[in-house]
């Protein structure tokens, strides 16, 4: 296993805390073979997460967590072969409060951001899904773009949020705002589908969160986090 330096101190002193729990070996450049782990999609992390998903490699990224935000990453969120959980076992660690599922009046789009989609080839993705939402609805449409504004103003009149796959889909959810989204999105298994956007189902979230608790790690937690992900790989 190879933990990918970036040169940027916070991102590689979380890679070092893993490392001391995993016994993988720190680098600049990997070798196209081994298991690497990331933090986040840049300085070439992007392109290594392609060439793992073009040639069935496991991989490890790690970002900041869905709920204990930390720009530091003492708190991270580990994931496995996605940017996103993909782990839906329980964790019994404390999730938050959710509100009441709501009905609105807009669709609300999030596009994924420029890295998301280079990386899982989705740059397409908003005129295709403007398409297919519009086979089922004439609901108004209104897409929101990563760092366009807060989410919460958006959330009150939304009827349902359509978006590839990020931590919004999450905070969105958590409001009470129902989700259609991609396989690749932390909301994927509370996700409906487009075509019953006029008929949504309000899916139980308690079991969803607890699973999305359980891929985010405190500093001091690096063995508990490695005993539990490398099952995964």
């Amino acid at each position: 296993m190879q933990l990918i330096l970036s040169g940027v101190e916070r991102r590689d002193k979380c890679l070092k805390r893993f490392a001391e729990a995993c016994k993988g070996t720190l680098t600049h450049e990997w070798d196209g073979k081994s298991i690497p782990v990331v933090v986040g999609n840049l300085h070439g992390a992007d392109n290594i997460q392609i060439a793992c998903r073009k040639h069935g490699i496991p991989y490890i990224l790690i970002d900041h967590a869905y709920f204990n935000r930390d720009f530091n990453l003492y708190v991270a969120r580990f994931c496995v072969n996605n940017y996103h959980c993909t782990d839906w076992r329980e964790s019994g660690k404390k999730t938050p409060k959710v509100k009441e599922w709501k009905t609105g009046k807009h669709v609300l789009i999030l596009p994924p951001a420029d890295k998301i989609a280079y990386i899982y080839g989705a740059e397409n993705w908003v005129n295709e899904t403007i398409k297919e939402v519009k086979r089922y609805t004439d609901r108004p449409i209104i897409i929101k773009k990563k760092n366009e504004g807060k989410l919460s103003e958006y959330l009150p009149m939304a009827h349902v949020v359509v978006s590839f796959g990020s931590v919004a889909d999450v905070e969105s959810a958590i409001a009470g705002v129902p989700v259609i989204t991609s396989r690749y999105s932390p909301a994927s298994p509370i996700s409906n589908k487009i075509e019953d956007i006029e008929d949504l189902k309000h899916f139980e979230r308690d079991k969803w969160l607890s699973a999305l608790a359980g891929c985010e790690w405190r500093a001091s937690e690096m063995p508990e986090c490695w005993q539990r992900i490398k099952s995964l790989l």
